[in-house]
């Protein structure tokens, strides 16, 4: 009896001293609230996003600063989700890429327009408004148009069970594709490019991979897993796909061999289609421009890009081709054209300056670049393929040809013999109303011409006018002359047009007037 009453008191102590050091571990286990500051502390410092393009982008920089490409003034509404399951910041990734294509060139000026995420006809109520309020020239428009789940699903498994061991492994995959489309529509009439789009996918996968054992040791049973997952993220997908595609629509509205930079070789059939259609669609001065400017960048010509091939032009083509493994002709053929997209020089030396930092808030709020001196204004050298004071015959198609001075904004207009006026330039094949200095630009352009000017009426005058002003005028005309290109403006003449350009407060504007007399056909003479 004394013997078990001893051995109780000696158990109960040992169960109290037990028991106090488990208390003492447990209390050992918990977090003190002096270390709840440092526990909150994310321990996984801070990264630069960075994707599968972000060098692609840098390239787009150079490729724009090479070709001369500046100030090009663009926005947009953003890139809604139309799928209703990726909610992410799309506009603020399309600013981030547009950005980064032009940290040196200042190839785009994207104007920032949100106040009550209204779309893009309520930036019409700025212009006038806001005396430095520079309105856009084009807008990128697009949505997160795709997003299939599970549209491939595998999964596989095996296993072998033995008396006292039992083992298996699974492993299975799923992906899912996410589509983004981007296209470029003109500001001024609402109408989207036609060609100027992008429409790119991507899978995005989940995978996992397992494995389980278990064992018989003795009369005690032992199992155990592993699971190892992998998820790719999907609005890293959304970001991926939508700097593609701002490379590529803003590099088919720049006309640049944007594939350079994507790491796609110049030969692939795609791109060298896509680089003879930009050829063909161009103008025979646009294209004497183009080679003088190439040329002279790399030093085989010292002249003004005047688009014109004179005997300087030739021999310098001629010691471009011979250097450049092609047959000195002296002639511009597509085969000189791709060389020089292949290898594009553009522009040497620095690049353009950034721009200034943001005016302080009781100043003007906006970005602005470093001044250019100032010059005359612009003005028109206006004239057709049968000179000034052109004669046609009925059934004879008119080319117009129209030169600025000093760069500026373009508008020409047609009026026949009824007297209904419509907007020739720019139009759907040439939406860039802007023209450099001395550049000579074809409306119809082009050997194969989208549309034609034919004269049918013997005996009537048609006139041709054009306007010119160093600001973009297009946005702040009435808006009854804001119609579709190439029809009828309703109700409205020559006089009115020109008139309502004129009328603009705040900008220098100059135009010229063509008369083109129309002559009997042959056939209706004999």
């Amino acid at each position: 009896m004394g013997f078990e009453a001893v051995g109780s008191v000696r158990r109960t102590g040992f169960a109290r001293v037990a028991a106090a050091a488990s208390l003492l571990l447990l209390g050992a286990c918990v977090t003190s609230g002096e270390q709840a500051t440092l526990v909150q502390k994310p321990k996984t410092p801070p990264v630069r996003t960075v994707s599968n393009f972000s060098e692609a982008l840098r390239c787009m920089d150079t490729l724009m600063w090479n070709h001369g490409k500046r100030d090009i003034f663009i926005t947009s509404n953003g890139i809604p989700d139309a799928t209703g399951r990726v909610a992410g910041g799309t506009k603020e990734m399309l600013i981030t890429a547009v950005s980064r294509m032009s940290e040196r060139s200042n190839a785009f000026r994207f104007v920032d327009f949100e106040p009550t995420l209204d779309d893009v006809n309520a930036l019409y109520w700025m212009i006038g408004v806001q005396p430095n309020f520079r309105a856009p020239s084009y807008y990128v428009r697009g949505a997160i148009t795709q997003l299939d789940d599970n549209v491939v699903s595998e999964a596989a498994s095996a296993g072998i069970s033995l008396p006292t061991v039992d083992l298996g492994i699974s492993a299975d995959q799923v992906m899912s594709v996410i589509s983004v489309d981007l296209n470029i529509g003109e500001l001024a009439t609402r109408q989207i490019i036609p060609g100027l789009s992008a429409s790119n996918s991507l899978a995005v996968i989940s995978s996992g991979k397992g494995a389980d054992a278990g064992a018989v040791i003795g009369k005690a049973g032992l199992s155990f897993n592993v699971s190892l997952n992998k998820s790719e993220g999907l609005h890293q997908a959304v970001r991926t796909l939508i700097e593609l595609s701002t490379i590529e629509v803003l590099g088919k509205m720049t006309r640049t061999p944007y594939w350079q930079c994507l790491g796609i070789d110049q030969t692939n059939p795609a791109f060298a289609g896509q680089a003879r259609d930009w050829f063909d669609g161009m103008a025979p001065s646009q294209r004497v421009a183009y080679v003088q400017r190439v040329l002279l960048s790399e030093g085989y010509y010292d002249g003004p890009d005047s688009g014109q091939l004179d005997e300087r032009t030739r021999d310098a083509i001629s010691r471009y081709q011979a250097d450049n493994d092609l047959i000195a002709t002296g002639r511009i053929d597509f085969d000189l054209y791709q060389r020089m997209l292949a290898q594009p020089s553009g522009q040497k030396g620095p690049g353009a300056p950034r721009l200034q930092s943001v005016s302080n808030a009781g100043g003007e709020g906006l970005p602005r670049a470093t001044p250019a001196p100032a010059g005359a204004p612009p003005d028109l050298v206006l004239s057709s393929d049968r000179g000034p004071q052109p004669r046609y015959r009925a059934g004879e198609a008119l080319v117009v040809k129209v030169q600025p001075t000093a760069n500026g904004f373009v508008y020409c207009y047609y009026q026949d013999a009824a007297g209904s006026v419509a907007r020739i330039f720019p139009n759907r094949f040439q939406p860039d109303s802007f023209v450099q200095a001395n550049q000579q630009v074809e409306v119809p352009p082009g050997a194969q011409k989208p549309f034609n000017l034919r004269m049918d009426r013997p005996g009537a005058s048609e006139t041709i006018a054009c306007v010119v002003s160093p600001d973009e005028l297009g946005t702040r005309i009435a808006d009854r002359y804001k119609t579709e290109d190439l029809q009828p403006i309703p109700g409205a003449t020559l006089a009115d047009v020109v008139g309502a350009y004129g009328s603009i407060q705040g900008t220098n504007v100059r135009s010229r007037q063509m008369a083109v007399q129309v002559l009997p056909a042959v056939s209706a003479q004999r």
